[in-house]
């Protein structure tokens, strides 16, 4: 029977080998890496999630030796180093001053992308409470909020090719104003 490679072993095993010599956690840090940058990018901005990520595999390596296989296994334990890298980089960023907001447009003026975000804040509070107010019969159903607003209901973070939210002067199919 030919030998298994690291990535067809399960977590268990490579935890076991993780625990015996420190090196073979690299199998762990490859088979996790792209999955925990993901859910630290949905809830950060990619520079806090590339540091979010690197503290969760610092610290499940220094924690690896006690990890016990009997009472949970591996990826539930590591997602929970990361939400809580997550929530120590949100702490951490809350209290940093703001020296600079990045544009999507170098040539955008600052005013006129905090104007828009308002407006895209007011025209989703309108939409929310028209919906809230005028809910269909019941029995019937009506039209789905993403086709009210144009735009996917699922989080940003899903799909990052979705479009943003609106900015004034656009229409919400994407087209000039």
């Amino acid at each position: 029977m030919p030998e298994l490679t690291p990535a067809e072993l399960p977590d268990a095993h490579l935890v076991r080998m993780a625990q015996r010599d420190a090196g073979a956690f690299v199998h762990l840090y490859d088979r996790y890496v792209t999955a925990v940058y993901r859910y630290c990018a949905c809830r950060l901005s990619a520079t806090a999630a590339e540091d979010a990520t690197s503290i969760t595999f610092l610290n499940a390596l220094k924690a690896i030796d006690r990890f016990d296989l009997d009472r949970v296994a591996f990826r539930p334990w590591l997602f929970t180093i990361a939400h809580n890298a997550v929530i120590d980089q949100t702490r951490v960023r809350r209290h940093e001053p703001i020296n600079e907001i990045a544009l999507e447009d170098p040539g955008q003026l600052l005013d006129d992308r905090v104007v828009a975000i308002d407006q895209g804040l007011v025209l989703i509070r309108a939409i929310a409470q028209l919906v809230a107010t005028n809910r269909p019969a019941e029995g019937r159903s009506g039209p789905p909020l993403n086709l009210l607003s144009g735009h996917q209901t699922t989080p940003r973070c899903a799909n990052r090719r979705s479009p943003g939210p609106p900015v004034a002067g656009q229409r919400f199919d994407g087209g000039p104003g």
